[in-house]
């Protein structure tokens, strides 16, 4: 997986024209800020994620856990646990700004103490409530 410092253009695919704003790319070597992510944030992140978006073939590991050992989340909307590093979640802000994340990225923010920008999190909470207009409902 590259590394893309935040805000960034994504520019991953060589075939296509870069999109959106890079959020989360995360590789040992290079600092992030770091801090304390909302529940709500976390869970909505883990519901985005199990969507497995842009799904590659392969898995892309942590850097910072120094191993290849896959990842997992739970997402309490789909009542599904799912491995990380192989999508992305995309998401757009009430101004249309997409912003594109590797699904890794709930994985850095627990384990790893990674503070997304205030930005994306907002983009966060309006696409959800765009996908599930009914609200944090969960089984």
């Amino acid at each position: 997986m590259p590394y893309y410092p935040d805000f960034s253009l994504y520019d991953y695919d060589y075939y296509s024209p870069p999109e959106g704003s890079t959020i989360g790319w995360l590789m040992k070597g290079h600092e992030y800020q770091r801090g304390d992510v909302e529940i709500e944030d976390l869970e909505n992140l883990a519901d985005l994620g199990y969507l497995l978006e842009e799904q590659s073939r392969g898995y892309h590991y942590c850097t910072f856990c120094g191993k290849a050992e896959l990842q997992y989340a739970w997402s309490e909307r789909f009542d599904s646990k799912y491995s990380l590093g192989s999508a992305e979640i995309r998401v757009r802000s009430a101004d249309g700004t997409l912003y594109i994340a590797p699904n890794l990225i709930t994985h850095y923010i627990l384990d790893h103490g990674y503070l997304p920008p205030a930005e994306f999190l907002e983009a966060v909470r309006a696409d959800v409530r765009r996908r599930w207009p009914e609200g944090p409902e969960r089984p």
